[in-house]
């Protein structure tokens, strides 16, 4: 599977964030198979596994189905991330889409709220603080930039999709990256983003 495009017939796994689990990613699974792919949704208990756990399992999950592909999206795009440090051989492509390399000033702000912590569980140190993580080959990005949803009213000034801050989604050196005008759902609900994940997973670019 090297080289410059990949069979539509590969597996590829997503992986999904922290509130929402994997029914926010069947609208994205259900396209990706539409273009030929083999999808295959992986479960982990975001509030209760800390992060190397996470990337374990996933590194477990897909040896066993054969993936070479996977897609996280917001705090599954950090597990992916972790996952492709850590285990650079077990994947030909990986794309994270509005993930919190650098934390969550939404975030953050909720979590001042003693009543709110719980939902947060392990994450929070993630979300409150992001990780250390610099880009990686074969890694792209994908950042929103649509200010609709729940924590927009949380978020002033500067790019955001509602959720997180465009810059929070940031990876150090990454130079495969694509902003779009869709909001954090959006991001995991549009045709066009299901289609720039394709074509990054396709040939390694997101385009000219």
């Amino acid at each position: 599977m090297s080289g410059d495009s990949c069979a539509h017939s590969e597996k590829v796994v997503l992986v999904p964030g922290l509130w929402f689990g994997r029914p926010a990613l069947w609208l994205l699974a259900w396209r990706l198979r539409r273009y030929g792919l083999q999808v295959a949704l992986y479960r982990y208990r975001a509030r209760r596994e800390r992060l190397p756990m996470a990337r374990a399992g996933l590194a477990r999950f897909m040896a066993a189905r054969g993936a070479r592909y996977v897609v996280g999206y917001s705090l599954g795009g950090i597990v992916v991330a972790d996952f492709c440090r850590y285990h650079p051989r077990a994947y030909e492509r990986a794309v994270v889409v509005s993930a919190p390399f650098r934390g969550s000033h939404a975030a953050r702000r909720l979590y001042r709220c003693p009543g709110l912590r719980g939902l947060f569980g392990s994450a929070a140190p993630v979300l409150i603080r992001g990780v250390r993580i610099d880009a990686m080959p074969r890694l792209g990005i994908v950042t929103g930039l649509k200010p609709r949803g729940f924590a927009r009213c949380l978020l002033t000034g500067g790019a955001h999709d509602g959720v997180l801050r465009a810059c929070e989604t940031r990876l150090r050196g990454a130079r495969d990256a694509v902003a779009l005008p869709l909001s954090h759902a959006g991001l995991v609900m549009s045709r066009v983003s299901a289609h720039v994940i394709l074509t990054y997973l396709t040939h390694g670019r997101f385009g000219d």
